[in-house]
């Protein structure tokens, strides 16, 4: 079970990742975004074999 500082840091990475996918798309930076959302979806499908 994690302990509030570490829910409360991963909030904080959540919040930080969302403001840049957010910033991408006002940008019109659809190319990036689309990486940034592959490139997160490996790294998930990664952990979850371990």
């Amino acid at each position: 079970m994690p302990t509030d500082v570490q829910f409360k840091d991963e909030l904080r990475k959540e919040l930080i990742m969302y403001k840049d996918y957010l910033s991408l798309i006002e940008n019109n930076e659809i190319d990036k975004l689309k990486k940034k959302f592959y490139d997160n979806i490996e790294r998930i499908e990664a952990s979850l074999q371990d």
